[in-house]
């Protein structure tokens, strides 16, 4: 562990604070939501701007998580090509729950040892759990309550992999950058308002969860950010299916 646990606690009760900040009004922001889906239905087409964002975004780089390259545009054209605003919310919303499921594993997998680590990834989780309703409740009808099994499945071999506290720290490092670089990549295709605050309002905090994490096992400066990477090494999505 890079960082003392008391600067540890500190980080993650500011964080904490961050998260709540920003939560304080999302109740409010989606009924505005869904109130302006009803009245704007089928209103909404995307400009010419945005789908110049979605098809360049398409060709960016990737993410790597573990020992797995995630391409940033494997995660996101299908919910982009589902039902708008929902359907990024409810693939938003997947991630969630799959970062959720992670951090559960790390907590039970008996590798976290340092308590102060161990609350922060208690904390975290508790993040994922409510942005994951949120964009739930932002998705309506078309949320599914579920986790990204896909996603799931490549982040199981690195995990079932992981034989110190670091190795799985590691692993949430690299997941918390691939979730604030997806939301940046969505931020580009959201049409409403009112989603793209919600959206900018949750990247932040996963983004600091990043920048906390990093800290804890020592990544260097430049390791504090996203790390993308040109097409070289793309996989192909559909190897990542949205589900």
């Amino acid at each position: 562990m890079e960082i003392s646990e008391h600067s540890l606690r500190a980080q993650v009760a500011a964080l904490d604070e961050q998260h709540r900040a920003g939560m304080t009004s999302l109740p409010d922001d989606i009924r505005a939501l869904h109130s302006e889906t009803r009245k704007f239905r089928g209103a909404f087409r995307p400009s010419a701007r945005r789908v110049a964002v979605r098809r360049a975004a398409a060709a960016a780089g990737v993410v790597t998580i573990g020992s797995q390259l995630l391409p940033i545009a494997s995660m996101m054209p299908r919910a982009f090509a589902a039902e708008g605003d929902a359907g990024i919310a409810a693939f938003a919303e997947s991630v969630e729950l799959t970062a959720v499921a992670a951090y559960q594993a790390a907590a039970g997998s008996g590798l976290v040892t340092t308590q102060a680590v161990l609350d922060a990834a208690v904390a975290f989780m508790g993040h994922h759990q409510e942005h994951g309703a949120a964009f739930g409740a932002a998705a309506g009808d078309a949320a599914t309550g579920a986790l990204n099994q896909v996603l799931l499945d490549a982040l199981s071999p690195a995990l079932g992999a992981a034989k110190t506290e670091n190795d799985v720290l590691k692993i949430a490092y690299d997941l918390e950058n691939a979730a604030a670089a997806t939301y940046l990549f969505a931020l580009g295709a959201l049409e409403s308002v009112v989603a793209l605050q919600l959206t900018a309002s949750i990247l932040p905090v996963e983004a600091q969860h990043a920048v906390v994490l990093g800290q804890v096992i020592g990544a260097d400066a430049a390791g504090l950010l996203p790390a993308f990477e040109t097409e070289t090494g793309f996989v192909d999505p559909a190897k990542f299916p949205v589900g």
